[in-house]
């Protein structure tokens, strides 16, 4: 199955059941499935071609659900570009993708306009807005082109979307996501959390981040759910929209879930319409997790996935035991493999690890990337032996579930030990006025690196460096516990909630 024939399939079953909501616009399936058309076949009037790519600048809107199943159904590739990334950045992407055609929103105009020299393969400018000179207008090029099925041959293998990763190491690299992979990422999406025909599901994270393309627009579209999208997220409008429009089902990452559980006013609303929330994009802290059953009911369950695979592990309610140390203890666990995805924890000489010995996680499955676009090298030392190589460190134990410890590259040399920031960072949350933690090494003449955590307070909260030091010390042995502690308002993270750990050591180590 190609992606295209999801939209088609969608408009004949359920032509007029709501298919997107944004804002004051909403959409049945068969007039979704129109405008895709009228954009699919308006880009191949342009002469953007089967196997052009298309990259898209935007805040998360009904336009941007529509451009992620209009170019597969063109067989054009899709490139979301991260708003927040600099200007140079976002020319490097752009180039680096050779993308002949660029869609923008309105309010990205004078940031296009300050590139525009350096785009030398960008042919066509698209706007979501008000037209500008040398700009089409999207809603023109729908309505003046034809909402029949483009006729361009498409195979399952052929490349859908490429996904720039986060650059939390470095510069970006283009996932190569076909459309085989990307279904079979939306299957796992739908079989884990038994989604059904009748789900809807918020979107509160950016759309041009991989997760909500992932676990929303292709799951939903998949069983023909309703999808409603958030322009931005705060805690306010999205209690208000999951009132309003009795969403079931959300994909939201640990930072927003801390923020909602904090909001004042929570309780103010109905939220009983939830049954599913999947949590995902960073390591969820333990205390977090507790405040959120509490709060909601156990309806969570905790997913890790990667760019370059989608899912590899969940974490079921059936799981997520309050009570017990042994079952307690899973509540920091990612869980075990999803369905159709081999998950190992393995050594140097790539042989499994025995229970409780630190391992990189390397998985396989039909949802793995096709490649790194124009990487031939890092392609083949990441999918090396059959698997990919995730770069994460984990544990296993005797059952099978599965503890992440944190980036290989994140690992902190202190004195010759090996040192897990994961480790500290969940002592740390312990303390009842402790927003977010990030742990990181920083240069040292004795050690190496000395630890250091950065720590945001609660709202009204207060703590102090010798108490965060002396909880750690009660709780980790010796070499563990940070040498300092430093306040921060926020700690710097990409779309997808992880901390850019890079960025602090950067900063720190000046």
């Amino acid at each position: 199955m190609v992606l295209g024939e999801l939209a088609r399939r969608n408009a004949r079953r359920y032509p007029k059941k709501t298919a997107v909501v944004f804002e004051n616009n909403r959409y049945t399936f068969k007039e979704f499935n129109c405008r895709v058309n009228g954009l699919a076949n308006a880009l191949l009037d342009m002469g953007v071609c089967k196997g052009d790519r298309i990259a898209v600048l935007l805040d998360s809107c009904h336009q941007y659900i529509e451009i992620y199943w209009a170019g597969p159904k063109a067989g054009i590739v899709v490139a979301p570009l991260n708003p927040s990334l600099t200007a140079q950045d976002l020319a490097y992407i752009i180039n680096d993708s050779e993308a002949n055609t660029l869609i923008l929103g309105q309010n990205y105009v004078e940031l296009v306009n300050s590139i525009r020299s350096n785009l030398p393969t960008i042919k066509n400018l698209i706007i979501v807005g008000t037209a500008f000179e040398g700009m089409k207008g999207y809603e023109d090029l729908i309505s003046k082109h034809s909402s029949d099925e483009p006729s361009v041959e498409i195979d399952e293998n052929d490349i859908a979307y490429l996904l720039y990763s986060s650059g939390t190491t470095g510069l970006p690299k283009g996932v190569m996501i076909t459309h085989r992979q990307a279904i079979e990422t939306a299957l796992n999406y739908i079989l884990v959390p038994r989604l059904t025909h009748d789900d809807i599901t918020l979107v509160v994270l950016p759309t041009h981040w991989a997760g909500p393309l992932y676990v929303a627009i292709l799951t939903h579209f998949y069983l023909g759910g309703t999808i409603v999208v958030l322009k931005e997220f705060n805690p306010q409008a999205a209690l208000e929209t999951i009132e309003r429009e009795r969403v079931t089902h959300i994909f939201i990452a640990s930072p927003l879930l801390a923020s909602l559980l904090e909001y004042p006013q929570l309780n103010k609303y109905d939220f009983k319409s939830l049954r599913r929330v999947l949590i995902g994009g960073s390591a969820t802290p333990e205390e977090l997790l507790k405040q959120a059953i509490a709060t909601f009911g156990n309806i969570f369950i905790n997913g890790y996935g990667l760019v370059e695979q989608g899912s590899l592990t969940f974490l079921l309610q059936e799981d997520m035991a309050l009570e017990g140390p042994e079952k307690k203890k899973r509540l920091r666990s990612c869980g075990k493999e999803a369905l159709n995805v081999r998950v190992r924890v393995v050594n140097e000489e790539e042989q499994d690890v025995p229970p409780g010995e630190v391992g990189e996680v390397i998985s396989q499955g039909d949802n793995v990337m096709k490649g790194y676009w124009k990487m031939p090298e890092m392609t083949a030392e990441t999918l090396r032996g059959g698997y990919l190589h995730t770069g994460d460190l984990a544990t296993v134990d005797e059952e099978g579930y599965i503890y992440l410890m944190g980036r290989k590259k994140d690992t902190i040399i202190s004195g010759g030990r090996s040192i897990y920031p994961t480790e500290i960072e969940e002592v740390i949350y312990h303390h009842p006025s402790i927003a977010e933690v990030a742990v990181i090494g920083v240069p040292d003449k004795e050690l190496g690196e000395a630890i250091k955590a950065i720590v945001v307070l609660k709202g009204g909260k207060k703590a102090t460096e010798e108490e965060i030091i002396d909880l750690c010390r009660q709780n980790l042995a010796d070499y563990a516990i940070p040498k300092s502690v430093n306040f921060v308002t926020e700690l710097p993270r990409n779309p997808a909630g992880k901390v850019l750990r890079r960025v602090l050591k950067e900063e720190y180590s000046t």
